[in-house]
């Protein structure tokens, strides 16, 4: 039976909500829920147009020494190469099969329209609308079925829902109205019989645009693009979600995380669940329009993710100054922290500027690891306690674009063993399993023979580099297939490296795990004794 029958979209039991997406079929733990071969609608950022691959999204290095470092470790963009569009130059593919795929199923509708020479790069919503306009056209019989289907979500699928976006956003209405006319009057401002086109293409992109899903790998953590579907974007969301949304360039699935009964509504996340009560609330609020209801926000802010190592009235003097000079820096948002009483505005500020740096694309290691230790420092925050968390993630992000693959290493084991077990308990998580992934190629590097002293440090505290590397590569081949499945790029990668790995050693794989569950403790250890200063 093919996977996707064991689903089913109908009201949503939330109130006030619309559709959502139900279970027909009992499912366990990492089971697909839902699969489609690539999204409805899947577009490349503007920066990834030509170094990506516009149809199956396999992205090639185009640095010549990452490019040998990657290939090297067997990975698909040491040797993908994209080549562009011949007709348009705009995009690229990595293989004339994409290519053929891509033309043949949307590109020969949008090729000339990219194409015009001076004519800026279109953002990904108006790209993908003009390959839905210019399929209608060519087959308005059967591509009406998936413009009806596109247009019953929320807003377009309401009719107040673009007022209610327009009361609360009147900006992004403006831009959607602007976008979606935009994407028609570079289609050639078509007329399609029974449908005005013109409204059409509004309401598309901003049904697109309003629930669009990031397209990233999990090979190297970077955003390609967006991705919509209606069916995937008939779940809703869910602060506490049963199942979460995995891309497998370019397939997109819905995996369950835990046990889902027939009937149950299955819900993912939009945004990052482990914020504060109320980051999430104003998150969803500003983005999607909606007061999360779900079982977790009713329980407001007396979870973990709410929770201070101590009082805010307790903060220390000494950090009082800082914190009073950030008051007057965030003012007009510290009502997104629910402060009340100056010693709250204190740390709400404190956990603003955090939240400011996280937000700041540019942001530098130095500023990263500044917020980090302000928030630690301050003896109120847990490493697991938002934002610490995800300025961990982005402060290893820098570091290996850096080349400080040493720091990088103790920051991504710190996050393997102290961080990111309490904020995603299935192993099989994906950021779990993306860190843990980061860590074998680090170690990998580290074992290289430029780092003897390395090797004889960590001898010294009864660790062996390489045994480190099966303890991750174990882990990786144990738990991807849950979330990723065996067949896709990543689990191929982790399946490859496992059997070539395996295939070189004379050891048992009991034997070698007996050693690597003497030498974990010590690892965690080490993991847990980073702190601040460490970075």
């Amino acid at each position: 039976m093919p996977t996707n029958e064991g689903v089913e979209v109908k009201q949503s039991q939330i109130s006030g909500a619309g559709k959502g997406l139900f279970a027909r079929n009992a499912f366990s733990p990492g089971d697909i829920v839902v699969a489609v071969d690539r999204p409805l609608v899947a577009e490349l950022e503007i920066d990834r147009m030509l170094d990506t691959c516009a149809w199956c999204f396999q992205r090639g290095l185009t640095n010549p020494i990452e490019k040998m470092n990657a290939a090297a470790m067997g990975l698909p963009n040491g040797s993908t190469e994209i080549k562009n569009c011949t007709g348009c130059q705009r995009v690229g593919y990595c293989s004339k099969a994409c290519q053929s795929k891509a033309w043949k199923r949307e590109h020969k509708y949008e090729c000339k329209v990219i194409g015009v020479k001076d004519r800026p790069d279109l953002p990904p919503g108006v790209r993908g609308v003009i390959k839905i306009l210019g399929r209608l056209k060519a087959d308005s019989k059967s591509e009406s079925v998936h413009v009806k289907d596109i247009l019953s979500i929320w807003p377009a699928g309401d009719p107040k829902g673009l007022d209610k976006i327009g009361t609360q956003d009147k900006q992004r209405l403006d831009d959607f109205k602007f976008l979606g006319h935009a994407a028609w009057h570079y289609c050639g401002s078509p007329t399609i019989d029974g449908l005005d086109a013109q409204s059409t293409s509004i309401g598309l992109l901003s049904n697109i645009m309003n629930n669009a899903f990031d397209l990233s790998s999990p090979l190297d953590d970077i955003k390609l693009g967006i991705g919509f579907d209606p069916l995937i974007c008939s779940a809703n969301h869910s602060c506490d979600p049963n199942a979460s949304l995995v891309f497998n360039q370019p397939g997109q699935e819905i995996r369950a995380l835990r046990v889902i009964k027939p009937g149950e509504e299955i819900f993912i996340r939009y945004m990052e669940v482990t914020n504060p009560f109320s980051v999430r609330q104003a998150e969803l609020k500003e983005r999607y329009f909606f007061t999360c209801q779900c079982i977790k926000c009713k329980k407001g802010v007396g979870l973990e993710a709410d929770q201070f190592l101590k009082r805010p009235e307790d903060l220390e003097s000494e950090h009082h100054k800082l914190a009073d000079t950030l008051v007057s820096r965030h003012e007009s948002t510290l009502s997104k922290f629910l402060v009340d009483g100056s010693d709250a505005r204190r740390v709400a500020a404190i956990q603003a500027e955090g939240y400011a740096v996280l937000e700041n694309q540019q942001a530098t290691i130095v500023e990263v690891k500044q917020a980090i230790q302000m928030c630690i420092d301050s003896k109120l925050w847990p490493w697991t306690r938002q934002p610490v968390p995800q300025l961990c993630r982005r402060l290893l992000a820098l570091y290996l674009e850096s080349g400080s693959i040493y720091l990088a290493f103790l920051l991504g084991i710190k996050m393997h063993f102290e961080i990111l077990p309490p904020l995603y308990p299935q192993e099989f998580d994906s950021d779990r399993l993306i860190n843990a992934w980061v860590v074998s190629t680090l170690i990998n590097v580290l074992c290289g023979p430029t780092n003897q002293s390395l090797h004889q440090e960590f001898a010294e505290r009864g660790l062996e580099l390489r045994l480190i590397y099966f303890g991750f590569l174990f882990y990786l081949h144990e738990n991807t297939p849950q979330m990723h499945g065996a067949s896709t790029p990543f689990g191929k990668v982790i399946k490859s490296t496992y059997e070539q790995i395996m295939a070189g050693v004379n050891i048992p794989e009991a034997d070698i795990k007996e050693k690597i569950s003497i030498a974990w403790p010590t690892l965690e250890t080490l993991a847990k004794s980073v702190d601040t200063s460490s970075l």
